[in-house]
């Protein structure tokens, strides 16, 4: 994954104005976040009917699927390119296939200072792994939730996955919406949202809480992944670069929820919550780093 993920942000992003930055990461974002907003909710469908193997066989038609279209659309690009005679250069603009490669847009000036923008950038790089750390912790423990509140391993795939479509959703709409943009208030509101449901989600008495709870979630953790890969790619020349920064937080996040927990669970094993617990205070650290780097980097 190390190979893949920044390699196609920067593939999308290489050679885009700002507003052609913002049509593709949306894109972008839709389309992975579609697809494993579907995985998650028919993974306990598969499983009940289908059986456990199904969880892997199923993917992996999937994935060789993928792979062979991935070579058909490069031996098309490659023949319509010899047929029209160019040299294989990068910036060789294939409208005949409706493809284009890349392409240099004028040189835009950024509508904020170099200050505001390494700001973002930091904040964006911070609170995402935290959401991730959030993510993970929540798909672990949401199997325990699924028994506490008594649903069976479908209806559990069907409600669990609900958090992935809020964020499928909030991706839509920070795709079309520009607003949110360089504005502090999204990205706090984001951050307050996440911890807020993460912990309501862990507490949840009910279906309809539960419900709810997730939908904040989804929306919180959409706009900080997209917060992240934007700022990334709208500061930088090096998209490839900041690309691998920002997936190397996520890896962080990934790896930092779960160590928690288990270290919580390990050294404090009489309190039956200690793990969760302890994600939440780690997500509050989060917040406070936040607040700082806003204060510390607040410019025009």
């Amino acid at each position: 994954m190390c190979f893949t993920w920044p390699t196609l942000e920067a593939l999308v992003s290489e050679g885009e104005s700002r507003a052609g930055l913002q049509q593709m990461i949306g894109i972008y974002n839709a389309i992975w976040a579609g697809a494993a907003a579907v995985a998650y909710f028919t993974g306990g469908a598969m499983l009940d009917r289908l059986g456990l193997r199904s969880l892997f066989y199923v993917p992996m038609a999937l994935l060789l699927a993928e792979l062979a279209l991935a070579f058909w659309l490069a031996d098309r690009v490659r023949r319509i390119r010899d047929r029209s005679g160019e040299s294989g250069s990068p910036q060789a603009n294939l409208d005949a296939a409706g493809i284009l490669l890349a392409s240099t847009p004028p040189t835009e000036l950024h509508p904020h200072s170099p200050t505001r923008t390494r700001s973002f950038l930091l904040m964006a790089w911070l609170v995402n792994p935290f959401a991730y750390i959030g993510m993970n912790t929540l798909v672990a423990l949401m199997p325990g939730i699924a028994q506490r509140l008594e649903l069976s391993t479908t209806l559990a795939g069907f409600l669990g996955s609900l958090w992935c479509f809020a964020r499928f959703g909030a991706f839509i709409c920070l795709w079309i919406w520009p607003g949110w943009h360089y504005r502090f208030r999204w990205l706090l509101a984001g951050y307050l949202g996440l911890v807020g449901s993460f912990i309501t989600i862990l507490l949840a008495p009910n279906l309809p809480v539960l419900v709810a709870a997730q939908m904040v979630f989804g929306g919180a953790v959409g706009l900080t992944y997209y917060s992240s890969l934007f700022y990334s790619m709208d500061s930088s020349e090096t998209k490839g670069e900041h690309g691998g920064i920002h997936e190397s937080v996520i890896g962080l996040g990934n790896c930092a929820g779960p160590a928690v927990g288990a270290a919580a669970l390990q050294f404090l094993p009489q309190y039956s919550n200690s793990g969760a617990l302890a994600v939440t205070c780690l997500l509050l650290c989060g917040l406070g780093g936040l607040t700082a780097i806003w204060w510390s980097g607040k410019g025009p």
